[in-house]
């Protein structure tokens, strides 16, 4: 019986020591609100060239799941968190797109974090996330490139900040 209750004692202990080598856990709903965004755009004359977009009322939904998986950090004795971080525009009906990480070694729409930050693309965006400073920034990289000269999609960058609703 004392061996049994000493099993269970030291499991429950190894398990708690490594729950206290994990980094803040970020889960939650947050509110990221666009206060700057500029780059190229065909203008009149149907020349590319440099400018900013009107922002006012652009906002963006994320949403940050952790997958209850964890990975070694290499840096640090923290545990890293792995995520997944759903995007959509605040005000729309569209659905949460999942955005896939940039970690080796995780699956598709996973990211990993060990101190709030996040970085994951969707579809020819970037996203960049620090739920610390509470920053994001995304960076698109838009239709010029394409092959097709009517091509009217604006490569961009945009910062903002988020606050969390949930």
């Amino acid at each position: 019986m004392n061996r049994l209750v000493i099993s269970v004692w030291l499991c429950l202990a190894t398990s708690a020591g490594a729950q206290e080598n994990v980094g803040p856990d970020y889960s939650g709903s947050y509110l990221c609100k666009t206060m700057a965004s500029g780059g190229v755009a065909p203008g009149k004359d149907n020349v590319w060239r440099s400018t900013t977009f009107n922002v006012t009322n652009d906002a963006y939904v994320v949403k940050i799941t952790d997958t209850m998986k964890r990975q070694e950090e290499v840096f640090t004795d923290l545990k890293t968190r792995i995520y997944t971080v759903g995007v959509k525009q605040f005000g729309t009906q569209e659905k949460f797109r999942n955005c896939y990480g940039r970690t080796p070694d995780l699956e598709g729409a996973e990211v990993a974090s060990v101190d709030g930050d996040m970085q994951c693309v969707f579809f020819g965006t970037e996203y960049l996330f620090d739920f610390k400073t509470m920053r994001f920034q995304m960076l698109f990289r838009g239709g010029y490139m394409d092959r097709e000269a009517n091509n009217r999609d604006t490569p961009y960058v945009s910062i903002g900040v988020c606050e969390k609703i949930d």
